[in-house]
């Protein structure tokens, strides 16, 4: 007992360190972290915590309760920054390690359990989620929650029921539907393949499930009465329409068959190994257990497929399910008395991935030399890793299995933490609207500021002010010729078609990420009077 606690709170304290080494030492990157700040921002500053805003526009995409969060954490915190408004999805993260843990040790034990925990926090995905202003990791902790109740209340403890649904309600309003939908599929997909499917109405579905929707529902009359929106329309674009168009993200149905595997790196190379040693057998001792998980997986990601609107961290729900079949194979593998018939199931996989550090490596070198600062991040990298798969393979053929599994673990995640710290302040300089900001707040001072065609949230985040959304060539003389003339963010590549149509002037020029904006007002004419140097300071 004592031995186990020990080794769960090495297991917190390894991802605590994962989670939020050096979080704030990069600014929000578009689209999706300066747009939630952004809307914390404002429940923050209008004091309204019902009617969600986004550059002064009602905000529906998303239900309230990551906002909410993050509106929270930055009064605790002292203010809204980068740190502490990326604490919540990292201390979502670190708890969902905790549940699978747990889960793990009721569904084999604490070694599984362990191990699971610990492929989870180091897939990449997942890691990236738990360091970013995303509210994927919330979900995926209500839904490892759910899902443990269902497990419980399945093995006769009947208020599990209770508790799984309201999880599921939270889930609702992280993320709408799919808070519910997900552990709801997963269970069905169990019950059918253990042909259960008479324990539904013990499961009080026909109360539990309407019950879930409540809480969101009500936030969504309440927003939309103050909003002055109609809420049928709402649930009509971000429910149906997402369901069976896309809306930002259409991709057909097979997206996930290839995306998978790149989001569950680096324990992808192990997934034949994995399937091949956890798929259930018709009598095995664990048979249940692993049809739990394999209908969590199935069951998602044929909901998941369905969907029209697609995106990777869409798929972090399942990563809990997939680390905990990791860990069962893992386990296996350290306890079998002989474990020769699994050792090319490990050892393929880690000479698979040096072989693949070692190409990438030579590949990216050769691509970087452009780029100040590339190689000398990436090739230390790359040979590191390198370096630590041939250890392991060394390892492996003296018969160490537990080291074998450290080795691997302690040099992913020493790999997690150069990438976070050296490489994404590096990043950060080709990433970051932050520079671009302040040179405009500096050139226009107060005067009006708008953004032609796609609103991105990183401008109106760090120029704090809204942003008029331009869309023609009318519009866009309109705003810079009016008093006291404005200035627009222009997409350089529609530079040249514009000044066709409306004399502009450049006053500002930057690129941000593969995307290079300049900043126009109205160009000067012989008869204008000399224009004013604004030199306010920015904020």
């Amino acid at each position: 007992m004592i031995k186990e606690r020990r080794l769960f709170l090495a297991l917190m304290a390894a991802c605590l360190v994962l989670f939020s080494f050096q979080i704030g030492n990069h600014d929000f990157w578009d689209p999706d972290e300066p747009r939630y700040a952004g809307v914390a921002r404002n429940i923050l500053e209008s004091g309204d915590w019902i009617r969600l805003t986004d550059n002064g526009e009602a905000y529906t995409q998303k239900p309230p309760l990551f906002f909410w969060i993050l509106a929270a954490a930055a009064k605790l915190g002292g203010g809204l920054n980068e740190t502490t408004s990326r604490i919540p999805a990292g201390i979502a993260g670190l708890l969902c390690v905790a549940v699978v843990y747990r889960l793990g040790n009721r569904l084999f034990n604490s070694r599984v359990g362990w191990l699971s925990a610990m492929t989870l926090a180091t897939s990449q995905r997942f890691f990236l989620e738990a360091r970013w202003v995303h509210m994927d990791t919330l979900l995926t902790l209500f839904v490892v929650l759910a899902m443990q109740s269902a497990y419980t209340a399945l093995r006769g403890s009947r208020r599990d029921w209770v508790w799984m649904y309201g999880w599921m309600a939270l889930g609702c309003l992280v993320k709408g539907p799919l808070g519910l939908a997900l552990p709801a599929v997963g269970v069905l997909v169990y019950m059918a393949s253990t042909r259960e499917m008479s324990r539904l109405k013990e499961s009080g579905w026909f109360w539990g499930l309407p019950l879930c929707l409540l809480p969101v529902l009500f936030w969504l009359l309440a927003s939309s009465r103050l909003s002055g929106i109609n809420p049928g329309s709402v649930v009509s674009k971000q429910v149906f329409q997402r369901l069976m168009d896309g809306v930002h993200h259409p991709r057909p149905f097979y997206y996930y068959l290839y995306s998978l595997p790149l989001e569950f790196l680096p324990w992808t190379l192990f997934l034949p190994s994995i399937l091949r040693f956890t798929f259930p057998a018709a009598h095995g001792r664990e048979r249940g257990n692993l049809l739990f998980l394999y209908g969590w997986i199935v069951g998602g990601l044929a909901l998941l497929s369905l969907v029209a609107e697609k995106r990777p961290s869409y798929l972090l729900p399942l990563f809990p399910a997939l680390a905990l079949l990791a860990g069962f194979f893992f386990d296996s593998f350290l306890t079998r008395y002989d474990a020769s018939g699994m050792s090319r199931w490990i050892q393929s996989p880690i000479a698979l991935g040096g072989v693949t550090c070692l190409v990438g490596t030579i590949w990216l070198a050769n691509r970087g030399t452009e780029v100040p600062g590339f190689r000398e991040r990436i090739v230390p990298l790359g040979l590191f890793l390198c370096v630590a798969c041939t250890g392991a393979l060394w390892l492996q053929r003296r018969g160490r299995r537990g080291a074998v599994l450290i080795a691997l673990l302690a040099a992913i995640s020493s790999a997690y933490l150069w990438i976070v710290g050296a490489v994404f302040p590096w990043l950060n300089q080709y990433k970051s609207a932050r520079p671009f900001c302040e040179r405009i707040l500096h050139r226009i001072g107060e005067s009006p500021l708008g953004i032609y065609g796609d609103y991105l949230p990183a401008f109106a985040y760090y120029t704090h002010r809204r942003l008029q959304v331009v869309r023609t060539p009318g519009d866009l003389e309109g705003l810079i010729s009016s008093p006291p003339g404005g200035a627009c963010i222009v997409p350089k590549d529609r530079l040249p078609a514009l000044r066709a149509k409306v004399p502009l002037e450049t006053f500002e020029s930057d690129s941000i990420g593969h995307r290079s904006f300049v900043l126009v007002g109205r160009a000067s004419s012989a008869d204008d009077p000399p224009r004013p140097q604004v030199g306010a300071s920015p904020r």
